[in-house]
């Protein structure tokens, strides 16, 4: 029998801020990594139904009604018809160490519920081997888990099988855990929606587009690695930006860049000062493990640095869209603007919370700044053609000028500011079209979306010449149906989706700028290509109306906060523009 693949836009996600698993409208589990995002995954059927295990729930006449979540929580309220009569299924990942893993719980089966789990330990190169520990409960011996279930277990081949009889409740458990009860989880239920109540004060937002904003709130705050503060990604590797093309990357690792942005946005709505700590505390535990004067362009969720090398896996891949990779080569590359991007989102955080905080981790990042930036570098788009990116160039710059201020040297400080001059002389000098507009590259005559963002952290006025000329090409040449393309070198962008992070840093522009309606118009589009619970993915296939990318994309949620914050600032008569404290 063959198997339809899921489609990006079915998935959703549980999470217990270490790992989380992926599920569709069917209520099938097709990616889930145990322990931590990054490790090895034993369902990856997202990425081949064939190699890939999964956990499947069947049942004769079984059709999807509605999901929902249980409040800003990751507790996940899947529902269906069957015969007429509803079966709920209860999802969710608890917090407890012991109990670490995933647990579903079945209300009333209509008919006989049919649970095939085929866990597939190395993304599906590995054979499990069980051993039965008792009829409700076996142990995955690759795998390192324990299956327990309500009712009895049989195992087929290399698929284990439990049924739900018709008119009962049922239960099961996958993880770490060597017993556990249906009291054990009822509790851990409890427990886990209280932590999410705890963790739903961390931010909040009130105003237009609320719970589209609070969706993107719980995005971000799954894709937490709690024990570093770290922010991930997306939750997979290889999820493809172009159908069938080898623009296929494994996203799950702490980027500098998107990390940064995402506290930059957060900062601005309602936050108690912990996530803001965290970032920082992130970035600098990392620079200290691994000893470095500046930051990597990624780590890993325990901030160790990430090899360069490419691991490929032998699976057919989403929608026959190859290489399935792990690991990332962009590991080793310069990329300035992130570093940029850190002084920025540490000026923000203190700015706010009036506390400076690991000052010896930011005055190292400045410094390095002052000594690097006249070098190429690979640019916010990873482009391994090393050339001076403009908007590196004016990241480094920016973040500069907002943390001078707080430096009490003020030899040093003056140093700061007079590199920021300088950076800004070199981009003024080589960094502009024919037209006026600001060029991806220095010598280059096209233009990119990152220079958007030029505008809501106060690198340029919304007013200026060559902002405007910026603005006129990206319109002429990158929009399409209120959606937006960035400028690739090494592909031509046209062939891949409309970039959503990208489009959402233009909604802030026009917010800033005044129109309003078509601010609003490109955050309506953007939100045509999220799903049902909120998720966005990286890219928009205008053609198809699918999904592309890794998933859920924090850079993509982040962006849509801070854009419609910038919204709700312009309705309200007033624009937040990132600006430096009075020295």
């Amino acid at each position: 029998m063959t198997i339809e693949y899921t489609m990006i836009r079915d998935l959703a996600i549980i999470s217990d801020r270490r790992s989380c698993a992926l599920l569709d409208k069917a209520g099938t589990i097709n990616w889930y990594c145990p322990e931590r995002f990054d490790t090895q995954a034993i369902f990856s059927s997202l990425l081949d139904n064939e190699k890939g295990g999964r956990w499947s729930v069947s049942a004769k006449d079984k059709v999807f009604l509605t999901r929902q979540f249980d409040g800003r929580s990751s507790v996940l309220y899947s529902c269906f018809s069957i015969g007429g009569k509803g079966l709920t299924i209860t999802d969710f990942m608890p917090f407890e160490e012991d109990f670490r893993g995933i647990c579903r719980l079945f209300t009333n089966a209509p008919s006989v519920i049919e649970n095939k789990i085929s866990t597939r330990p190395d993304y599906g190169l590995i054979v499990e081997d069980y051993t039965i520990v008792s009829p409700v409960s076996i142990r995955l011996d690759k795998s390192g888990l324990y299956l327990h279930t309500s009712h009895p277990l049989k195992i087929d081949k290399d698929i284990i099988h439990f049924d739900i009889t018709a008119g009962e409740s049922g239960w099961a458990y996958l993880g770490k855990a060597n017993r556990i009860s249906e009291g054990n989880l009822r509790k851990l239920l409890q427990n886990t929606l209280q932590k999410w109540d705890k963790l739903e004060m961390l931010v909040d937002y009130h105003g237009p587009y609320e719970n589209q904003v609070r969706y993107s709130l719980r995005s971000l705050q799954q894709m937490v690695y709690e024990p570093t503060g770290g922010i991930i990604a997306a939750a997979t590797t290889s999820l493809p930006e172009v159908i069938g093309g080898e623009r296929n990357y494994d996203y799950r690792y702490v980027w500098m860049r998107d990390a940064a942005l995402i506290t930059s946005s957060l900062t601005q709505i309602i936050t108690n000062g912990e996530l803001e700590e965290k970032f920082i505390a992130f970035v600098s535990g990392a620079m200290e493990k691994n000893c470095e004067d500046h930051i990597s362009c990624f780590y890993a969720v325990d901030q160790t640095k990430v090899s360069p090398e490419i691991r490929e896996i032998p699976l057919n891949g989403y929608l026959q869209s190859q290489p399935v990779q792990i690991g990332n080569s962009a590991a080793d590359q310069f990329q300035l603007d992130a570093e940029g991007n850190i002084l920025i989102a540490c000026s923000i955080i203190y700015q706010k919370s009036g506390k400076v905080i690991y000052w010896d981790t930011v005055e190292k990042i400045a410094d390095y700044i002052c000594k690097n930036w006249e070098r190429k570098d690979n640019g916010i788009w990873e482009e391994e053609q090393l050339q001076h990116y403009t908007s590196s160039k004016a990241f480094a710059a920016r973040g500069l000028e907002l943390i001078a201020p707080y430096q009490k040297d003020r030899d040093i400080a003056d140093r700061w500011l007079k590199n920021a001059a300088m950076i800004r002389e070199f981009i003024s000098k080589n960094c502009l079209t024919d037209s006026g507009a600001f060029a991806v590259y220095a010598g280059s005559e096209h233009v990119d979306l990152s220079a958007a963002l030029f505008v809501p952290f106060g690198v340029y006025d919304v007013k200026n010449n060559n902002m405007l000329a910026t603005i006129q090409e990206l319109e002429k040449n990158y929009c399409d149906e209120h959606l937006y393309r960035r400028h690739l070198l090494e592909f031509d962008s046209s062939k891949e989706g409309a970039f959503l992070a990208g489009s959402c840093w233009m909604a802030h522009y026009y917010a800033i700028a005044g129109d309003l309606q078509q601010c609003k118009k490109i955050l309506d589009k953007v939100l045509i290509y999220s799903n049902d619970l909120g998720y966005f993915s990286e890219e928009a296939d205008l053609n198809t109306g699918g999904l592309l990318g890794n998933f859920p994309q924090t850079f993509v949620h982040s962006s849509f906060i801070c854009a419609v914050n910038g919204y709700k600032q312009a309705l309200e008569g007033n624009t937040i523009i990132i600006k430096p404290i009075k020295q």
